[in-house]
């Protein structure tokens, strides 16, 4: 349900710069009440402090870019098929034969 009121930012870029409203470079659950309201009957804080804490790799109950990147990332930017070009890195396995 949350990632759902983040489809509404153009990038993840933009999401992440709107929620981090200290600009300390982390998303906190503050921050993200902050934005959507303090009284917003969707977000309990508990419930949301346990999500972020899932999806913090680094255990701090604090989102930084790469963690809020893989969490809301695909509700942004709906995904698409990667193109792969084997010219696009050299690789000297493949160079010799």
């Amino acid at each position: 349900m949350i990632k759902e009121r983040f489809s509404s930012f153009d990038s993840v870029r933009k999401a992440f710069l709107g929620l981090d409203s200290d600009y300390d470079g982390f998303i906190t659950v503050e921050d993200i009440l902050r934005h959507f309201g303090q009284d917003s009957k969707e977000f309990n804080f508990n419930d949301l402090k346990k999500l972020m804490n899932e999806k913090d790799s680094t255990g701090q109950g604090r989102l930084g870019y790469a963690d809020f990147s893989k969490w809301v990332g695909n509700s942004i930017h709906k995904s698409e098929g990667f193109y792969f070009r084997h010219d696009s890195i050299k690789n000297p396995q493949f160079e010799q034969s």
